[in-house]
């Protein structure tokens, strides 16, 4: 892996992040990802973009259905039969999988506007054009203690390591990785801007607990109307049992393209699998999850934040 420092953005909206934050802020990437970030870089942007920020494992799904539907007249027939993947695409999806430089763009640049693209970069390394024309940003935080954990789950039915690599010896790496702060500097810089409009912040932590006033603060966000029999349609399309068995929002179009380069069987795959909050602790043993807990709060000190107040618990 190659550390790089961030240049700031040109236009950064605020004066919330000053020089001295940037000059210390590095990202690591792989050495021959650097043309394909200069070229996201460069990207051209439409005012009439909707972009979804999130790290990875952290109801990205979740919210890019409920994105996609309100910015499509709540077209569930559509929703049900088309994958996900294909109505808003991942940005870094073929070139992380491919390295295919000239075919990473063209499903972003054959989208239909007003587009839905979904990123897991950092703000410092999103398109410069978006503090220029300010599309509308959707931003998702989640806890890392359960995110780490679906991560792991994840990685390991892709075939990132072994099997036999544990949860546990999993997060202890995590914990023990000299670049961690990544998790926390992306999100306390997204939660900074939280009150920039054309900036929409939540958590899953927070759409767990109270769906209908999320996708009611999304569809204002948006612009969008919605009446309360869409309502009751919505939940019940977004609630986790629906989630998790409806294969146009499970990332089967994706996964068999992953499975095809890594030749990784896709028997038992399940991209949904708890959806719960605090469900790490019911996996690792009382003294990993105190490990946890202790790394996570040391790392939010430093912010002069709780873990609650940046989850919008508090």
């Amino acid at each position: 892996m190659k550390l790089t420092h961030i240049q700031p953005p040109k236009n950064l909206p605020t004066n919330i992040f000053p020089q001295e934050y940037w000059s210390q802020r590095v990202f690591r990437y792989s050495a021959n990802h650097e043309r394909f970030l200069e070229k996201i870089h460069e990207m051209e942007i439409y005012e009439d973009d909707v972009w979804l920020v999130t790290l990875p494992k952290c109801g990205t799904t979740w919210m890019q259905e409920l994105l996609w539907l309100a910015m499509n007249n709540y077209d569930f027939q559509t929703a049900k039969n088309e994958h996900l993947e294909l109505r808003s695409p991942f940005l870094e999806f073929d070139y992380l999988f491919y390295q295919d430089f000239e075919k990473a763009f063209k499903p972003i640049d054959t989208l239909r506007r007003p587009r839905l693209i979904k990123t897991h970069l950092c703000l410092g390394l999103l398109p410069a054009q978006i503090w220029e024309k300010k599309p509308k940003i959707i931003y998702v935080s989640r806890s890392p203690k359960d995110s780490f954990v679906s991560e792991y789950h994840f990685f390991r039915q892709l075939g990132y390591f072994p099997p036999e690599h544990t949860l546990e010896e999993y997060l202890k790496e995590r914990i023990e990785d000299i670049h961690s702060n990544e998790q926390f500097d992306n999100m306390m810089e997204f939660y900074l801007l939280k009150n920039e409009p054309w900036l929409y912040y939540t958590s899953f932590e927070r759409m767990k607990a109270d769906l209908r006033s999320v996708i009611g603060d999304v569809g204002q966000f948006l612009n969008k109307t919605i009446d309360e029999d869409t309502m009751q349609e919505m939940l019940k399309h977004l609630s986790f049992e629906e989630m998790k068995k409806n294969p146009t929002t499970n990332h089967y179009w994706e996964i068999e393209r992953a499975h095809k380069e890594r030749n990784v069987s896709l028997d038992g795959f399940q991209f949904c699998r708890k959806g719960k909050i605090n469900g790490y602790k019911e996996e690792i043993s009382s003294d990993m999850a105190k490990k946890l807990d202790d790394w996570v709060q040391n790392k939010m000190a430093f912010y002069n934040i709780t873990l609650d107040e940046m989850l919008l618990l508090k």
